[in-house]
């Protein structure tokens, strides 16, 4: 049988019915590349496949070793904020008369924790949550003192490398408990190396003293 091919649409419908003559005139106009790039790239999308769930993995066992190093990190410095602090606190306490002193007070002695708790034990805290109280009664520091006048009053001291707005509210919410528990006239004082630019109003309103701990006292141990 004769195929007489006038048009480039008999070509085409003789080349659907005849694969193999599709397959003859593929390997006679194109180079071995070029049929073979279908399968290579096939493979080639294999290849970045997995190569694409490796570097996930990858990512993946990374984060978690970052995770794992921030999580280090933040131990770390947690653990130095609670060293530094712990070092002001030791400096602060060979600082309370000198902290007495400069607000206009003489010294008479620091409180301890037993202290506190006769306070409280002989005072009226209705209405005082439990954790305020049991807060209280591990304040930083209460200083014993007396005005120009020889009038006893209290110091609230609140102890931090760097004074911020939890130390101000601590330190003013012991001094209205000390007036409570005792009837006298308690004061409110924040210590550390720095301050919070923060807490700068209430220091220059008054509610709130702040003596800086020097960097020489710091060092000296």
């Amino acid at each position: 049988m004769t195929t007489t091919i006038h048009t480039i649409e008999d070509l085409i419908r003789i080349l659907d019915d005849r694969p193999e003559w599709m397959d003859a005139l593929r390997a006679r106009l194109l180079t071995r590349e070029l049929i073979e790039l279908p399968e290579k790239f096939t493979q080639f999308v294999a290849e970045m496949n997995s190569f694409v769930a490796e570097m996930n993995r990858f990512v993946e066992a990374t984060n978690r070793r970052f995770d794992a190093l921030e999580n280090r990190v933040a131990s770390i410095q947690d653990d130095v904020g609670i060293l530094k602090g712990a070092h002001a606190w030791s400096a602060a306490l060979r600082e309370t008369p000198f902290i007495a002193n400069e607000m206009g007070f003489r010294w008479v002695k620091d409180l301890t924790a037993f202290d506190l708790w006769g306070l409280i034990d002989d005072a009226d805290t209705s209405g005082i949550p439990t954790n305020e109280l049991r807060s209280f009664r591990r304040a930083d520091l209460i200083i014993e003192a007396t005005d120009q006048d020889g009038n006893p009053c209290y110091i609230a001291v609140e102890i931090s490398f760097t004074a911020n707005g939890r130390d101000t509210s601590r330190a003013l919410r012991n001094a209205g408990f000390l007036t409570r528990f005792t009837g006298k006239h308690a004061y409110s004082a924040v210590v550390g190396l720095r301050r919070d630019d923060r807490i700068q109003g209430l220091v220059e309103s008054g509610e709130v003293f702040w003596y800086q701990l020097d960097p020489e006292v710091l060092e000296a141990e």
